[in-house]
């Protein structure tokens, strides 16, 4: 466990900030302010942006880039789908069971009487707002890409949190989620992942760590 924590220092050390920072925000003003700031900010490029952006925490995209990773390393496909197969049933959970009563922006914001934009066409929600499930698995999908393939690089590590950040980002920035749905998300990701590595490496198939292809060409 601290070999993990000394070989993804960056992207944890990222994690704590983020963490930090945001709930420093959020300590001085409420999760409205800041999603009213956010919707103050918008212009097309970053519409457009945000928009695709957001589809890295979707399920589809991400289902099929862990099995696309797998003809690189089995082991580090079966992280990527569990992963997000795992942190995307606890964020439906606590979802629909824990946190059925917490509404969306666009709920929260028509019944105080604010303007809230939708961008371009991007569907409006109304429940089950907290946690973020995009931002959760993305996080949980991009950890699993820097404990695999980023150990002891700082750059990669970086890259592998800033696209998670942005994902997670996008859900605040289209008005889906406030501010502390995105910062447990990432935590939520993270923390399946950690979990779930610690496992999965461990298994001792050594066939987990050859690619598709090379498996195909073994047996033939």
């Amino acid at each position: 466990m601290l070999t993990v924590f000394r070989n993804q220092r960056y992207f944890l050390g990222l994690l704590t900030l983020w963490v930090i920072a945001a709930t420093v925000l959020l300590f001085f003003q409420d999760k409205i302010f800041w999603q009213q700031l956010a919707n103050d900010c918008h212009f097309v490029a970053a519409d457009y942006f945000f928009k695709y952006m957001t589809l890295f925490g979707d399920g589809v995209l991400i289902a099929v880039l862990s099995v696309l990773l797998g003809f690189y390393r089995v082991r580090l496909a079966i992280l990527s789908m569990s992963s997000f197969l795992l942190s995307g049933l606890f964020a439906q959970m606590l979802k629909r069971l824990v946190f059925d009563h917490v509404h969306r922006p666009v709920y929260v914001f028509q019944k105080l009487g604010l303007e809230i934009d939708q961008v371009l066409d991007v569907a409006m929600r109304s429940n089950h707002s907290f946690p973020s499930g995009h931002t959760t698995t993305a996080f949980a999908f991009f950890m699993a890409l820097s404990v695999f393939l980023a150990n002891r690089k700082p750059a990669l590590q970086l890259v592998f949190f800033a696209f998670a950040l942005l994902t997670g980002f996008s859900r605040i920035y289209l008005n889906l989620h406030f501010l502390n749905d995105v910062v447990f998300g990432s935590i939520l990701g993270v923390l399946t992942t950690f979990f779930l590595y610690l496992w999965i490496n461990k298994m001792p198939c050594n066939w987990l760590d050859r690619g598709f292809i090379n498996l195909m060409m073994r047996k033939k």
